[in-house]
């Protein structure tokens, strides 16, 4: 594996010990669905990198890209009642991985339609959590919510990640500089998980 790799593996790992070790403190609140697709995150990501010299791992991704909505779409909608929208957004959803689905081979290339759907979608919806959050009493203690945290790791996560995932495959030539963003951005993403978790432990 390279240290790229190693690095990768090591955020996730850090992010699973937390939610385990923290998981008395939030297991009544939606936050729960964390822990198992944290844990699903760092296998995947391991079969993914032991399969991946004799065998095309892009579905695994593909996979983890769905499932990884649902959770987050399960998180949100806890925390920002989407009611009737839900359904749109499911529809939107849905919309952008049946194209994939029609135009490229889902187990041999990236579903970059529906991961960039994603992505702006969650941009929106931690835009609205902090819009409500601002207009709420618990602003004075933002620092105090795990939500707060998890959201920010997103946030940066994905403000990030939209502009690469744009550029890579138009003939730019920034694989080096992508692959130092991912490990940033994942930094950012899995530290507000930890964060999220820390504070979870201290209310």
């Amino acid at each position: 594996m390279s240290v790229q790799n190693y690095i990768y593996l090591s955020i996730q790992l850090l992010a699973c010990c937390a939610a385990i070790y923290y998981w008395r403190h939030y297991r009544q609140t939606p936050m729960w669905i964390f822990l198992p697709f944290l844990i699903y995150t760092f296998c995947n990501e391991i079969l993914a990198m032991a399969l991946s010299s004799k065998y095309p791992v892009r579905i695994l991704y593909n996979l983890y890209i769905l499932i990884s909505f649902g959770v987050y779409m399960y998180w949100f909608d806890k925390l920002l009642k989407f009611r009737f929208w839900k359904w749109i957004i499911w529809i939107l959803f849905a919309a952008a991985f049946i194209y994939d689905a029609l135009t490229i081979n889902l187990i041999k290339n990236l579903i970059k339609t529906t991961v960039n759907v994603q992505a702006v979608l969650l941009l929106i919806f931690s835009l609205v959590f902090f819009v409500n959050l601002l207009k709420s009493n618990e602003v004075i203690h933002y620092q105090r919510l795990p939500e707060f945290w998890i959201v920010c790791g997103l946030l940066m996560f994905y403000i990030g990640f939209v502009p690469l995932s744009l550029y890579l495959g138009q003939g730019y030539n920034i694989l080096h500089i992508y692959y130092i963003a991912i490990i940033i951005l994942n930094l950012l993403l899995y530290g507000g998980y930890i964060i999220g978790f820390y504070v979870s432990g201290r209310r």
